[in-house]
């Protein structure tokens, strides 16, 4: 049986500094029942009104929108509820999409998490985008999705944009050991080799991405079996 962990103090959040503030996991459930409830309520009633009728589906897409919308907002006006923690998180989104990672005594822990967290959740964040782009463009977001909303290579790179911090999170690392190798430090944390094998995991990510992407340009005009050449040129190399 596994033993229950701190998980603040594994990612290195802030305890409470008065008995009188609500627990850390407390908080956490009181925001996920605020994203929740207006959540469940805008699917029964977009199903009830709609009741699989594909015209209604269209003609009432604005109750879907408005919670996209209040998602979004959620996470961007400031409030009481879970204040702390949305900052702390947008400071560790802010870290490691441009600055890198954090130290072990600063919280490595919890940047690789968030980082392991957005490529998991890579394809649904292009749905987002695609949703929002087809809604601001005056065309019905819950029509049939196009993907070439936007542009033909913009969702693409923003689905590999979590596998790139993740692969040069992976790259630091490995500078870093190599640096403390290099100043005689113990060689208990190896050469850095595991860093540069999950380098190489998450740079997979970007040939799929970009095949991906000309087999469903029009511009480009990729046909299938250059399409299926490509990707055996990939797998050889791959291999």
């Amino acid at each position: 049986m596994l033993a229950c962990q701190d998980v603040p103090a594994l990612i290195r959040y802030p305890s409470r500094t008065s008995a009188t503030q609500i627990s850390h996991h407390l908080s956490t459930y009181r925001l996920a029942t605020l994203l929740s409830i207006p959540l469940a309520a805008s699917i029964l009633l977009f199903w009830t009104i709609t009741r699989r009728d594909p015209v209604a589906v269209l003609n009432w897409e604005i109750l879907p929108n408005i919670y996209l919308l209040f998602l979004i907002a959620a996470f961007v006006i400031p409030s009481n509820v879970a204040q702390h923690g949305r900052a702390r998180f947008l400071q560790v989104l802010r870290r490691i999409s441009i600055g890198g990672i954090a130290e072990a005594s600063e919280g490595k822990f919890g940047d690789v998490l968030a980082a392991d967290v957005l490529t998991s959740y890579a394809k649904v964040f292009g749905d987002l985008f695609v949703a929002l782009c087809m809604m601001l463009n005056r065309r019905h977001s819950t029509a049939r999705p196009d993907r070439s909303c936007g542009g033909v290579f913009f969702v693409p790179l923003l689905i590999c944009v979590p596998s790139m911090i993740r692969f040069r999170q992976c790259m630091i690392e490995y500078f870093r050991v190599r640096k403390g190798v290099n100043a005689g430090a113990s060689a208990s944390a190896g050469w850095g080799g595991q860093h540069l094998a999950n380098a190489l995991k998450y740079s997979t990510a970007f040939p799929v991405t970009v095949l991906s992407a000309l087999q469903y340009s029009t511009q480009v005009g990729v046909s299938d079996t250059t399409m299926y050449n490509l990707w055996y040129v990939v797998g050889v190399m791959a291999g």
